[in-house]
């Protein structure tokens, strides 16, 4: 006797537009995010959390930060120290509220996406762009733009389709 396997849609069928790990980043960005505004610390003040990834095996998870006022490396050490030191209550924080037979194992990474796009801005901004409009470049072999020539010239190296 076969038994008659369940069909069951997967995570990203109509109706569950994301996969589990996907949302499951999402609410460990929102719990941290939250859990370190409730914390306090100043050496956060600044401190965005940007986003989260998840390993497919729910193993890890990798949250990222963003620290713009942040911008000497001394700083940016101490937002790094501060987020490390704060890893375990974070940590437990989500296995609290995270409804899942395992969770991820929490790490922080600095997010550089922010500043690679303000310093594209930057770069955008500091081009300086002439208010003369830039003429149409002709066509390379439009007759109409070839000065007159209506090709017969050419004809030379062309071969005669008729053979004479």
């Amino acid at each position: 006797m076969s038994r008659r396997r369940s069909t069951r849609q997967q995570a990203t069928g109509p109706g569950r537009p994301f996969q589990r790990t996907d949302r499951i980043g999402e609410t460990i960005r929102e719990l941290v995010a939250e859990e370190l505004e409730r914390i306090g610390d100043e050496r956060l003040d600044l401190v965005t959390i940007t986003g989260a990834d998840v390993d497919g095996d729910l193993a890890r998870a990798r949250v990222y930060f963003s620290a713009l006022m942040a911008a000497e490396a001394d700083e940016l050490d101490e937002v790094t120290e501060a987020l490390d030191e704060l890893r375990w209550p974070l940590q437990q924080v989500i296995n609290r509220n995270i409804r899942a037979r395992k969770t991820p194992q929490i790490s922080f990474k600095r997010d550089t996406s922010i500043e690679a796009g303000l310093h594209i801005e930057e770069v955008l901004a500091g081009l300086k762009l002439s208010d003369d409009p830039v003429p149409d470049d002709p066509a390379p072999n439009d007759p109409a733009t070839d000065g007159g020539d209506t090709g017969a010239a050419s004809t030379e190296a062309e071969p005669n389709p008729d053979g004479a």
